[in-house]
């Protein structure tokens, strides 16, 4: 669930605000600069402006180092925000779980949501994805095909559970999609042709459980 400790995520009480994005990749950190204006609905006059944390946040096996990491996260994006003399009204964090969903899943992501949203003093959302990235731009078979006339999904990956891919999602792009073969730097081309044609407001997230959560925590953010 995400943290709503501070209200006017949109900059309400005047000033800059700023939402933050952080992840150990900076492909998902592309996807979800683009995601996030998308799935977050902020008036124009105080839409957040959104930053990137780009030192690599390496939380899937973190354990004991949890919430040191996180609250080097916390700094990290404060001293952004101080910068550009903005208050951190947000922060989306994206980890892969490179595991299928299921009770390590439901386990994992109760962990790295508590502890996100005691460290900071703002809107949360964990992009805890399972198994990758790769299984939520699946979300969007439009999308390959927009961005590469040969990328065709087939109609079992249309309709399948997206969090219980075995073998992984990025395994199975590479040998579905092979002129040219998909590649992770193809990520953020793909979630822009999904953004730009209406498929990300259009699809149905429960196909992948872990992008749905995802979702459900922006929809909190006020």
């Amino acid at each position: 669930m995400a943290g709503r400790k501070q209200t006017g995520g949109g900059g309400q009480g005047g000033g800059k605000s700023v939402i933050a994005i952080a992840g150990e990749g900076q492909h998902d950190r592309d996807v979800l600069r683009q995601l996030l204006p998308v799935l977050c609905t902020w008036p124009a006059a105080r839409r957040p402006k959104i930053i990137e944390v780009k030192t690599p946040m390496r939380l899937k096996k973190a354990e004991n180092q949890l919430a040191p990491r996180l609250e080097r996260l916390h700094h990290l994006a404060q001293g952004q925000a101080k910068l550009l003399q903005a208050r951190l009204v947000g922060i989306a964090v994206h980890v892969d779980l490179d595991a299928v969903i299921d009770e390590t899943y439901e386990n994992r992501r109760k962990q790295l949501s508590t502890e996100l949203q005691k460290q900071f003093d703002c809107d949360t959302a964990l992009a805890l994805a399972a198994d990758e990235m790769e299984a939520w731009l699946m979300l969007f078979p439009e999308a390959f095909t927009k961005l590469n006339s040969a990328w065709k999904l087939t109609e079992q990956d249309r309709r399948r559970n997206l969090g219980t891919i075995p073998g992984g999602s990025k395994e199975l792009l590479k040998s579905r999609l092979t002129k040219p073969r998909y590649l992770e730097s193809h990520a953020p081309k793909v979630i822009e042709k999904a953004v730009t044609h209406g498929y990300v407001t259009s699809c149905d997230p429960s196909r992948n459980r872990s992008y749905a959560d995802f979702t459900t925590d922006l929809a909190q953010w006020k």
